[in-house]
């Protein structure tokens, strides 16, 4: 049984890495290589070149649509907490095992909703304005209060913290209904982090591979937007066929 069980998660990996186009494999092997090579460079730790593997790999994982992204984010999301408590990013530290929380539920919703075409991975949605209006609503108020809660107990950068904190609850969420709004505000997120690490490793008090690691996911998240219009599109044709 357990042999029959491994042999089928082997299948499961070797499936997401089918279909790839030969420009997405050599930047995610450029991603990885940039990220290893600097923080070897820089005398990072292990922990924190393991923290920007596994999340560089989640994220071009999930962009493509594939169910495996959060194989990656459960060894990623406990390491990147450690890393943010020892630079006094206590709301990145809550975010960190809220995410860790999510892989499951987020797996589970991806394999229900694969796409019967292949390439695109899972089925992608879209949220409808009134939708968009509410989410625009409850990420202003959140950030209001979170950043009042982190100025009084002295988090370091406590506005760009709660921005990143609210808006990457939001795109977690959108991240397991498969909306394409997530990508945006993952863009925003991903701007304001590396605002905020380049501060952190100016002071010395960062790593140079998570701060690597947040550029590269800002580059993904504007490919990646444009990635998953196309392949919903992609759907929307095949399925009128």
């Amino acid at each position: 049984m357990l042999l029959t069980d491994m042999n089928t998660f082997i299948r499961f990996l070797i499936e997401q890495f089918r279909g790839w186009r030969t420009t997405e494999v050599l930047w995610l092997a450029f991603s990885i290589s940039s990220i290893i090579a600097l923080s070897v460079h820089w005398g990072d730790t292990a922990i924190g070149m393991t923290a920007a593997v596994t999340g560089m790999m989640y994220t071009v994982l999930a962009g493509k649509g594939k169910p495996s992204c959060f194989l990656f984010g459960l060894v990623n999301t406990p390491l990147y907490a450690w890393i943010a408590f020892n630079a006094g990013y206590y709301g990145d530290l809550s975010l960190n095992i809220y995410y860790f929380i999510m892989m499951v539920p987020g797996l589970a919703a991806w394999l229900r909703h694969r796409s019967s075409v292949a390439e695109t991975g899972i089925v992608r949605t879209r949220l409808s304005n009134k939708g968009r209006l509410q989410l625009f609503a409850m990420c202003i108020i959140g950030i209001l209060v979170l950043w009042g809660i982190l100025y009084l107990i002295n988090g370091n950068r406590p506005f760009c913290d709660a921005v990143t904190n609210i808006l990457s609850i939001a795109a977690m969420l959108l991240t397991v209904r498969r909306a394409i709004e997530e990508w945006i505000l993952w863009i925003v997120v991903n701007a304001v982090e590396v605002f905020m690490w380049w501060k952190a490793w100016c002071a010395g008090e960062g790593s140079i591979s998570v701060l690597l690691m947040w550029l590269l996911f800002l580059a993904n998240g504007i490919y990646l937007l444009s990635l998953w219009m196309r392949m919903e599109k992609r759907t929307a044709s095949a399925v009128l066929r």
